[in-house]
């Protein structure tokens, strides 16, 4: 009899945690990086559905796990406040 309460196969929780950390990595050198331009990843959900994240270092505002139609309106609204 098996009494463990850890999850024998937890691929899915480290899948998470994996592209967690990935995320804060990236969201990490967007901020170090110098430069002016912002600055563009691509991410996945659980799913392996695309997402994108972006950051503006002259704004310093940020998106996180949008669509591709999100980013886009999100780059097209910096670029006429600017």
């Amino acid at each position: 009899m098996n009494s463990s309460y850890w999850p024998i196969n937890n691929s899915s929780n480290t899948t998470g945690l994996v592209a967690q950390l990935g995320a804060l990595w990236q969201n990490l050198l967007a901020h170090l990086e110098a430069t002016t331009e912002p600055r563009v990843w691509q991410a996945s959900d659980t799913s392996g559905q695309t997402l994108w994240n972006a950051y503006d270092p002259i704004t310093q505002m940020a998106i996180d796990h949008a669509s591709a139609d999100e980013l886009r309106t999100w780059l097209e609204e910096l670029h006429y406040h600017n």
